[in-house]
């Protein structure tokens, strides 16, 4: 039997779940289900507290027990179902600390960063974060236009991969990209105008590749600068993909190069 959780605590995991500001002000944010809070107490975060329910409890005890040097506390299903994000809750979430990362824990020797411009839908983000960390990029670029990193819905999404590669947000893209630009790196930005298609593009040094939103593309101020303009062929008849859909065959043409040198 664990103890049960501060009326404070309460107010935080409730604020945690439905406040930037809250989230921003205290750097702190809410992982849940067995999966993420796993991922989370196995990295290098600092996990301030757990909480889970009675049921869950009684069916993964030993999985609990293992963390005997966590806070961990406990509430009955009802109380659990009131803090939840999620329609079918496993019963447990994790309170963890934010990370400040900076453009040099990402910048090393032929990396591969994704930046984000504008993109506002959670599950978009969350699923090129996972996508990212499967194509072994460096980190990513969230402009300052993108939905909230810490989104609840966002870390959902990532399934864990929040976890493995440095994400900084609120970034002034132009000025960064710029940056990247002046160091060597090759900034290559979908657009479906551009003349040339994805795999024509040499994707084996330094790169930085920018994915706009579905609705808007990519920024004008970004579009004057020296980029690399890339489009995916669509034989088919739909106008545009997903942008989540976008970046995976574009990163996966970068880890196909990068395994198999480009043709000179």
């Amino acid at each position: 039997m664990f103890d049960l959780p501060s009326k404070r605590q309460i107010k935080m995991v409730r604020a945690l779940v439905q406040l930037k500001n809250y989230r921003k002000r205290h750097g702190l944010f809410l992982v849940e289900g067995l999966r993420a809070t796993e991922e989370a107490l196995n990295s290098d975060h600092s996990v301030e507290f757990l909480l889970v329910s009675d049921d869950f409890l009684k069916r993964h005890r030993e999985k609990i027990e293992k963390y005997e040097n966590m806070r961990i506390y406990e509430v009955p299903r009802e109380v659990y179902e009131t803090l939840s994000d999620t329609e079918a809750p496993q019963g447990i979430m994790a309170v963890v600390r934010m990370k400040n990362f900076e453009l040099r824990n990402i910048y090393e020797d032929n990396f591969l960063i994704v930046a984000l411009d504008g993109i506002k839908d959670p599950g978009n983000i969350g699923t090129i974060i996972r996508t990212a960390d499967a194509a072994g990029a460096g980190g990513i670029l969230a402009g300052k236009g993108c939905v909230d990193i810490y989104n609840p819905k966002v870390v959902r999404a990532t399934m864990g991969s929040i976890f493995h590669l440095p994400v900084i947000e609120g970034v002034d893209l132009p000025a960064v990209l710029h940056e990247l630009s002046q160091k060597g790196a090759k900034i290559v930005v979908t657009h479906l105008g551009a003349e040339k298609s994805y795999f024509d593009v040499d994707l084996t040094g330094s790169v930085v590749l920018v994915f706009g939103s579905e609705a808007e593309g990519v920024s004008p101020e970004i579009l004057e600068m020296p980029v690399e303009l890339v489009k995916i062929p669509m034989p088919g008849r739909a106008e545009s993909l997903n942008v989540a859909v976008a970046s995976g065959i574009v990163l996966f043409e970068a880890v196909r190069q990068r395994s198999h040198p480009f043709p000179l």
